[in-house]
């Protein structure tokens, strides 16, 4: 017998021990799972940190994953020190071009060899 045909045999002994039941017993039993149900636990709603948590635990748990996660969070970064540097090298060359715009300096003087030379010294200093 394999467990269909035994589980279809449990049902239609149910199905005809439930037409034998009288109606008090009936109503008594309704009772009982209608303070089953009222009793029962209700399911706990979990924060969202703590199921994106679990999420990232259970799917990063793969042993390729998780040295790769961090090559990625390394590469990241330096590209967020690049940018970061690049944007302070900006910076100061423009406060070298504005010092320069509001000194009334000849143009020859900026398109001399010997100027240049001395910007670069004096930015080293």
């Amino acid at each position: 017998m394999n467990e269909l045909h035994f589980a279809f045999r449990i049902r239609q002994y149910l199905n005809r021990g439930l037409q034998q039941i009288d109606t008090s017993q009936l109503d008594r039993l309704a009772a009982a799972r209608a303070e089953a149900l009222s009793a029962q636990k209700k399911p706990a709603t979990i924060p969202a940190l703590a199921a994106a948590g679990y999420f990232l635990d259970r799917h990063l748990s793969t042993p390729g994953l998780r040295p790769s996660l961090a090559v990625l969070a390394l590469l990241i970064a330096v590209a967020l020190f690049i940018h970061w540097h690049s944007s302070e090298l900006i910076d100061e060359m423009s406060a070298i071009d504005s010092a320069l715009l509001a000194d009334d300096v000849p143009v020859e003087a900026l398109l001399d060899k010997d100027f240049q030379a001395w910007l670069k010294n004096s930015q080293a200093h």
